[in-house]
Parts: C-alpha cells; sequence; structure tokens
C-alpha cells in the first residue's frame, strides 16, 4: 500500500508541478512590474526568479529577497519587490562590485548590508513598501530559524549579525521568538563590531562610508566563522544542506549562468573552467539500468499503426499550409551554394565560346558568364520531447506540431530527429531501491532514476520511413519523470556527430525536472541547476542553437531563447510564424 501511495503522490507532484510553476512566473512578472514602476528602471526583470538587468545578471543577490510560493505569502513577494526597487534607486552597483570581498561568507554579509542599506531608505510617502520590505525580513528571518538555521555556531552567529544590524538601521526591535537565543553572540559580537554598526548608522545616506564599515563587520564575522567552522567539522555535511536549501551563503557571482555570453563563441576560459566544475560536481549514483532506445522497439507494431491512424485523423483537421511553410523555413535555413553557371550574361566572366559571336554580329553583349548560386539546407533541426507525466495532456497537439514542422524542414532541404526522454519508473525504480537498500547510503546520492532516452526518428530515416515511430509518443503510459538535463546533453552530443553545419536544438517542454527520487534525497534545485548549466554551455559554446517552447510556461527559466505556445486543437499559421520568429533570432 505504501508503494501505491508513494507511486500515487509522485504522479501528483508531477502534474501540479506545471500550475506551481506558471503561478509563481505570474507573481514575479506582477513584481516586475512593481519593481520598474518604483525604480523608473525600465530595463529589469525576472528570469527564472532572478532579478536581470537589461539582460544581464542584476547583481542584487541577498538572501531575503529569494521568494517562494511554496514558503512566502504575497506581501513577501512585494516586499522583497519594494526592496529591489530600492536597490535600484540607490545603490551604485559598480561601486558594490569592486568592494566585494572574496570568501563565501564575506559576501554574503557585504551583499545584505548593502541591501539593508537601502531598505532602510524607503521614503515615509510610502508606508506601504515600509511594511512590504519589513514583513519579508521578519519572515525570511523566521524561515532560517525554523529551518534549524539557529542551532549551531555558524549559522546562529550569522543570523545574529544580521539582526543586529537590521534594528540599528531600521529602528525595530529584533524578532521576539529568537531574542533570547542570540544575546550570547550579540554580546560577544559587540565588542569586535560595535562601531562600524554605529558608522553604518550614521553614513547610510553614502554608500561608500557605508561600505567601509560595512566592510569591517564582514572581516569579523568571516574570521569568526572560520574558527567556528573548524570546531563544527562533524557536522559539516548537516550544515552544507542547511546552507543549500535557505541560499545563505551565496553563489559566486561568476556562476551565473547568465553570466556566460550566448552562442557568440567569446566564452572565456575561466568561465568554461567554472562551469565544467559546477557540471561535474552533478553525481549519477548508477547508470545501470539506463538505457536508449528506438521507438519501434519501445512500442508494440499494433499500437503504433493504432495511435497512426488517430494522429492521420487529428491532422486531416488542420489548417496548415505546409508547402508554405517550407518556403518560410528554407529563407531562414538556406545558404547560397554554387550550382553551375548563368550563361548568356552582359557582364561577369568572359566566356571564350562566344567570342566567334562576336565577329558576326558587333553589337552582341551576352559574352559573359556568371556564377549561379541556389539555396541549400546544410542544417539538422532536432526535436526534444520531454515525455514527464505533465506532458501527456498536450501530447496530442505537440505530436501534430513535431509531425507538421518534420514534413515542411524535409520539403525545406533540412534534416530532421526526433527524440524524446523520461524514466523507465516512477519514483526511481530498481536504482533507487537499490540506493535505499546499500549499506553505505550516502547524503545527496545524486541522479537515482533511470533514465529513457527515445529516439523516435533518426536524422538519416525519411519522414516518410518514420510515421509510424512519431506516433508511438502519443502512447500515454511512455510518459513517467523527466531528468532534463542529461537528455539535453544526449541530444547534443548526437548532433555534434553529425555533418550538418548549423545545428539546431529545439526543447519542448511543460516545465522543470522533475524527478521525485532524485528530488527527495538531494539539495534543493539539484536538477534545475543542472538543466541550467547544461543550457548555458551549449548555448555559450556556439556550435549549436538551442531554443525550447515551453507549453502553458515560459521556458526562459532554463532557455535563453524560447517561446511559451498554448497550442489549440486546430493548428493555424499563425503557431508556425511564432516558430519562425523564434528561429530567425539566431545569436552568433
Amino acid at each position: 500500500m505504501s508503494n501505491t501511495n508513494s507511486g500515487y503522490e509522485a504522479k501528483r507532484t508531477a502534474q501540479q508541478q506545471p500550475r506551481h510553476e506558471k503561478l509563481q512566473q505570474m507573481v514575479e512578472e506582477l513584481c516586475g512590474v512593481s519593481v520598474r514602476g518604483y525604480s523608473g528602471v525600465s530595463g529589469f526583470k525576472f528570469r527564472g526568479h532572478r532579478p536581470e538587468l537589461n539582460g544581464r545578471p542584476s547583481g542584487i543577490r541577498a538572501s531575503h529577497l529569494r521568494t517562494s510560493l511554496e514558503k512566502d505569502d504575497f506581501q513577501s513577494f512585494r516586499g522583497a519587490a519594494d526592496g529591489i526597487a530600492l536597490r535600484l534607486k540607490h545603490c551604485d552597483i559598480d561601486l558594490h562590485r569592486s568592494l566585494m570581498p572574496e570568501s563565501d561568507v564575506g559576501q554574503m554579509i557585504f551583499e545584505l548590508l548593502e541591501q539593508l542599506r537601502v531598505e532602510a531608505l524607503v521614503d515615509s510617502a510610502h508606508p506601504g513598501a515600509k511594511r512590504n520590505i519589513e514583513h519579508r525580513f521578519e519572515s525570511w528571518c523566521l524561515q532560517l530559524h525554523a529551518a534549524n538555521m539557529t542551532e549551531n555556531n555558524v549559522g546562529l552567529m550569522i543570523y545574529t549579525v544580521a539582526q543586529m544590524v537590521w534594528t540599528r538601521l531600521s529602528g525595530k526591535p529584533v524578532i521576539e521568538v529568537t531574542e533570547d537565543l542570540i544575546e550570547p553572540h550579540r554580546m560577544m559580537l559587540a565588542p569586535h563590531v560595535g562601531a562600524y554598526l554605529v558608522g553604518m548608522r550614521r553614513n547610510v545616506h553614502d554608500q561608500k562610508v557605508f561600505a567601509d564599515n560595512a566592510l569591517g563587520v564582514a572581516q569579523v564575522v568571516d574570521e569568526l566563522v572560520g574558527f567556528l567552522d573548524e570546531n563544527e567539522k562533524d557536522s559539516e555535511e548537516e550544515d552544507d544542506a542547511i546552507n543549500n536549501s535557505f541560499g545563505l551563503l551565496l553563489e559566486a557571482e561568476s556562476e551565473s549562468e547568465s553570466e556566460m555570453p550566448a552562442g557568440n563563441g567569446r566564452t572565456t576560459h575561466s568561465q568554461y573552467r567554472e562551469l565544467l566544475v559546477q557540471l561535474n560536481s552533478y553525481k549519477i549514483w548508477s547508470r545501470d539500468n539506463d538505457r536508449t532506445i528506438h521507438a519501434e522497439k519501445l512500442v508494440a507494431s499494433f499500437i503504433r499503426t493504432k495511435l497512426r491512424a488517430q494522429l492521420d485523423e487529428r491532422i486531416r483537421g488542420q489548417g496548415v499550409n505546409v508547402p508554405r511553410l517550407a518556403r518560410q523555413l528554407q529563407m531562414i535555413l538556406s545558404a547560397p551554394e554554387l550550382d553551375g553557371w548563368n550563361f548568356g550574361e552582359e557582364e561577369g566572366y568572359l566566356d571564350a565560346r562566344r567570342l566567334t559571336r562576336l565577329v558576326t554580329s558587333p553589337e552582341y553583349r551576352q559574352l559573359f558568364r556568371k556564377e549561379r548560386y541556389q539555396p541549400h539546407s546544410n542544417c539538422l533541426v532536432t526535436f526534444l520531447l520531454d515525455n514527464s507525466g505533465s506532458m501527456k495532456q498536450h501530447i496530442g497537439s505537440i505530436a501534430m506540431l513535431i509531425e507538421i514542422m518534420s514534413k515542411a524542414l524535409e520539403l525545406a532541404g533540412a534534416s530532421t530527429e526526433i527524440l524524446g526522454f523520461t524514466t523507465r519508473s516512477i519514483q526511481g525504480g530498481k536504482t533507487f531501491k537499490r540506493w535505499r537498500s546499500s549499506a553505505n547510503k550516502e547524503a545527496n546520492p545524486g541522479r537515482l532514476a533511470e533514465t529513457e532516452h527515445i529516439i523516435y526518428k533518426d536524422a538519416d530515416t525519411p519522414f516518410k520511413r518514420a510515421r509510424q515511430n512519431i506516433a508511438a509518443m502519443m502512447k500515454p503510459d511512455i510518459f513517467k519523470e523527466g531528468v532534463d538535463g542529461e537528455a539535453l546533453l544526449w541530444a547534443a552530443e548526437r548532433m555534434a556527430a553529425r555533418p550538418e553545419e548549423r545545428r539546431i536544438l529545439i526543447v519542448l517542454s511543460d516545465g522543470s525536472p522533475m524527478e521525485s527520487a532524485t528530488a527527495q534525497n538531494n539539495v534543493p534545485d539539484f536538477m534545475d541547476n543542472h538543466l541550467r548549466q547544461v543550457a548555458t554551455m551549449l548555448e555559450a559554446r556556439g556550435d549549436m542553437e538551442l531554443y525550447a517552447l515551453g507549453f502553458g510556461l515560459d521556458l526562459s527559466t532554463y532557455y535563453r531563447n524560447s517561446l511559451e505556445l498554448d497550442l489549440p486543437e486546430v493548428l493555424e499559421n499563425s503557431v508556425f510564424k511564432d516558430i519562425i520568429k523564434m528561429l530567425e533570432r539566431r545569436h552568433r
């Protein structure tokens, strides 16, 4: 019974995930409007829960500005938005970055203190913003305490500093629930940071002088944390898990995926090295039960025949002009290629064979020849389909979309490949059971699922011969869970082995990576971060173009070039126009 219940919960979680992400995006869009209105900075937006300015990282990384629907109410979102707006209004970002300490703890403290400075500058004419900001900070503090962040000396030290600075700048009392808890650390810290606190309070309007004092606090805390950490090595793994969960220790800014240039071939060696370190930190507990399989071996022939008939019936009712779509695709995918000569021209290269004509007809001018160029699509387009459970509701329309696009691309002279990814079981399968019963069951084991990569159509198979296999993607029990980052690498590796000069990878998905066994037994965002890192690497490398189609969800969280689609039952030319516009956004 427990296995049945856990399987049901995994399915329900997979189905709820896109709805949750869509709601998070909607809230962030509203907050983005609020930030732009309050700050007057039009180039601000959220991308993947992270603040961006003119398409680049904003440099705003204070951990109490990170909000989540799972933990926070709407006033917390408003408070974070108001805090970001104040940061844009009152902070010289270049100055702040130039003064940033090198250590993780130093960066976290310095970033937090600068954020508290700008929040202290909230105008008295905006009492609502002041209440929102105070509510957000208090909620964040209570979340840290509830997560046992204050049960070890290092966490309590950082928490105490946050309380001391906040109460000094805001004039508010410390959080009552933890007042007695932080008192010993506050007494210990006071002689070391007291003068710095006074300096910060007096110079809240002067960023440079305030920063000098904030750096003093950061250095004191960094040294004390280093000393305390040496005495708490036994609990190192536990503390790391807590820090990862709440983002108390910031990632270095260079690790942000948005720092990587997208597809311009100018990525520095240090950026690649840093990204490869992140990718190499992604762990896979076992590959023993993973498989890559062709659709004809996964789905029985009679089922594929039945699904093919269903797909044909749906496609017959569509209003898409495929030949016209093929011509439009050829225009954006083709490059001119030498295809012989045009003779009888009035300019160009002299054609010796026509010189005798000049003797008999002195007025004759068609003595030349010109090179003839024809458009040629030396291009591979790979469709990578998310076969996780939540995609089942979209698959009828998506199968039509993929089929129509593949047919048009083949008419345009391009090669196509259609791939899918899912898992062999829900909630881990045999691999997860082996890990759970192993004697040395380590924390954060890495990916625990059995991945399944499906080839519906390879690049060498003509469309007509792949029709039944393409229909196999509609089989309901294929849809389980998704490990997106590894699937993206797999598709890219297949493309790299192809001879085509231009390579385009289009991901079709409706949400974030979701594999329950892995998610429940690793740090939060383990698979999310891996997908971002893989996508960033592929976009930066420049030897292929990466795009994403999101169904009911904006996938710009992960992919720089994406399009959100709400597919109707009857596909129209307008849907494909939007896709063509997306493909025209090439980043060389």
